[in-house]
């Protein structure tokens, strides 16, 4: 007691107990802090100790899987962004991403299992990668888009890769949620496959573009 005033006793800080499991929280807590941009929000299994970690984030729904060992964090909005900067490093320069892969980039469709990479002729054909279909064809400029530096296939030339390549049940989702989400014109597209004249397996994109047009949800 100093001059008649009673001093309480010191207080004492106690520090939580450190070990793998607060260091997991951490992580997780920095990994779901919302940020104002898609960069730097992609989580790969060594940024959260290791792939048994990492999956069961995933497993959790704590992280979202992107693609193969690329996710983000649940909390981030999924965007063409986004989607474009998880296979960034599987689409060479000069190199375009085609087919169900651009459709996933573009409009959030079903990841396929692995990514078309359609290369020109006359380049190299890249070199053999898991989860990577080079293919060759010819892609004009004005049928490419850049999404976060990565060179995709525009809508209509996406519809027209889809609606060859895919099977029909397939194709007719990707190329619905194509007009849902980026405006996707049937007829626009199917006029675009009458000028293509050397276009392959013409028949085949004409009938599941006729049944997008027609409204039907049984290709037979």
């Amino acid at each position: 007691m100093v001059h008649g005033v009673r001093m309480l006793p010191a207080t004492r800080t106690v520090r939580p107990a450190g070990g793998p499991a607060a260091g997991l929280a951490e992580t997780l807590a920095r990994l779901l802090t919302p940020r104002a941009v898609d960069v730097g929000l992609l989580v790969v299994p060594a940024d959260v100790g290791g792939h048994a970690a990492f999956q069961d984030l995933v497993r959790s729904g704590s992280l979202r899987r992107l693609w193969a060992d690329v996710a983000a964090p649940a909390r981030v909005p999924d965007t063409p962004t986004l989607r474009a900067l998880a296979v960034r490093d599987l689409v060479p320069q000069g190199t375009v991403l085609g087919g169900s892969a651009a459709a996933w980039v573009l409009c959030g469709s079903p990841a396929p299992r692995v990514l078309d990479v359609v290369y020109p002729p006359g380049r190299h054909r890249p070199a053999p990668l898991a989860g990577r279909a080079p293919r060759q064809s010819h892609v004009l400029r004005d049928d490419r888009a850049l999404v976060a530096g990565v060179e995709v296939t525009s809508v209509v030339r996406t519809a027209l890769d889809v609606a060859t390549r895919c099977d029909p049940d397939e194709a007719l989702a990707t190329l619905r949620r194509l007009r849902d989400v980026c405006g996707l014109e049937p007829r626009v597209a199917a006029r675009s496959l009458e000028l293509r004249h050397r276009w392959a397996e013409r028949s085949r994109a004409r009938r599941t573009l006729a049944l997008l047009l027609a409204g039907e949800d049984d290709p037979v």
